[in-house]
């Protein structure tokens, strides 16, 4: 067909969303607009390439459980670990980079200070009450999903379909609760499991009572609850823009989410998704219109050069953590447990101060 999605895609590949598919020549200056351009077709491709690579692990697992195939949960969990330990936190170190640059050590010294602050705030949390860390885990993980997939579409796409706050509200919280919902509807037992190792790092036991959390009529009505968000948002959004190009593309981009999460299991979904399209997809925006680097290889050179400090730091501190348990994770999937824990502690002020408290460049710096 020539209109719908595919069409969508090959007019966003060919420009900016605001132009009619192709490069305006008034971007082709000296004063850098055309490196924007480019940084802005480099993240579009870039995109792109996380579309064709959840696109075939959907279809990969989906032909799996047809077939009867699973991955063994020891497998699940390491792929985990590794995807998250390395790629993952690396670029969560690199975007506090980013966040500080060119701010001055006045402001870097408060930043540091209300970071280090919140990740105390944030782990005595977990050690006051396990399941309101756990709460608040699960809702920093779909923030950040739902708040990082909307801040991609705006640089790189366009959201012209998302005429109201309550739209973008609802956006961030479709895709947020992507990251969520749709695993933990399909197999409530494994939730439970990786929720219980999260608890247990402070206190054995604790998620017992609140099994019914994970079990019928509870995970029926949250999947029905986020059923018709997915609906309003895609309706709502498809009538406010005209099921405009934007709109079809985050159409798709939310449907692709959604059948990746219920396609692939938890923990290992979890482990492809932050490093190979929020932590992919959040580098390339920060080539669309920066006046960053234009090529793969500066990019890349970027990201290693900025992030290396505070990945060091974070796996340092993340050994301390592990050094110090009363109790030592026996398994694969105990260490996705502590591990889970350990990145949410971090991800607190991570959210709040990197993202919120500093929406505008210098906000702290008045």
């Amino acid at each position: 067909m020539s209109t719908g999605l595919g069409s969508s895609v090959r007019e966003w590949l060919a420009g900016p969303p605001s132009d009619g598919g192709g490069v305006d020549p008034g971007e082709r200056t000296d004063d850098g607009h055309g490196d924007r351009a480019a940084g802005t077709a480099l993240a579009r491709r870039a995109v792109l390439g996380s579309w064709l690579v959840f696109a075939a692990l959907t279809v990969a697992f989906a032909a799996f459980a047809t077939a009867g195939v699973s991955v063994p949960l020891r497998y699940r969990a390491l792929a985990y670990l590794g995807l998250m330990g390395t790629v993952s936190l690396y670029h969560g170190g690199f975007e506090h980079v980013v966040n500080l640059r060119g701010r001055g050590e006045g402001f870097g010294l408060r930043y540091l200070l209300a970071y280090l602050g919140l990740i105390v705030v944030a782990y005595d949390v977990f050690v006051l009450s396990p399941l309101v860390g756990l709460a608040a885990a699960l809702a920093i993980t779909a923030l950040k999903a739902g708040h990082g997939g909307l801040a991609v579409l705006d640089a790189v796409v366009g959201t012209d379909h998302l005429r109201s706050r309550v739209q973008r509200a609802l956006a961030t919280a479709v895709r947020g609760g992507a990251v969520l919902i749709p695993a933990y509807v399909v197999d409530p037992g494994l939730y439970a499991m990786y929720a219980g190792y999260m608890v247990n790092v402070f206190e054995p036991g604790a998620l017992g009572p609140y099994l019914w959390a994970f079990a019928e009529p509870t995970v029926s009505l949250v999947g029905g609850v986020y059923a018709g968000a997915v609906g309003a948002h895609l309706a709502l959004g498809g009538l406010r823009g005209g099921f405009g190009r934007t709109w079809r593309v985050d159409a798709g981009e939310t449907l692709l989410l959604v059948a990746f999460f219920l396609a692939v299991p938890p923990a290992l979904a979890i482990g492809v998704y932050f490093p190979c399209w929020y932590a992919a997809r959040g580098t390339a925006r920060l080539t669309a219109g920066d006046g960053g680097p234009a090529t793969a290889r500066g990019v890349v050179a970027r990201v290693a050069r900025g992030g290396a400090l505070p990945w060091v730091a974070a796996l340092a501190l993340f050994g301390l953590g592990a050094a110090l348990l009363p109790r030592t994770p026996v398994s694969a999937a105990g260490w996705v447990g502590f591990y889970s824990v350990a990145v949410s502690v971090i991800a607190v002020p991570h959210v709040v101060v990197g993202s919120y408290l500093d929406r505008a460049r210098g906000i702290w710096s008045a």
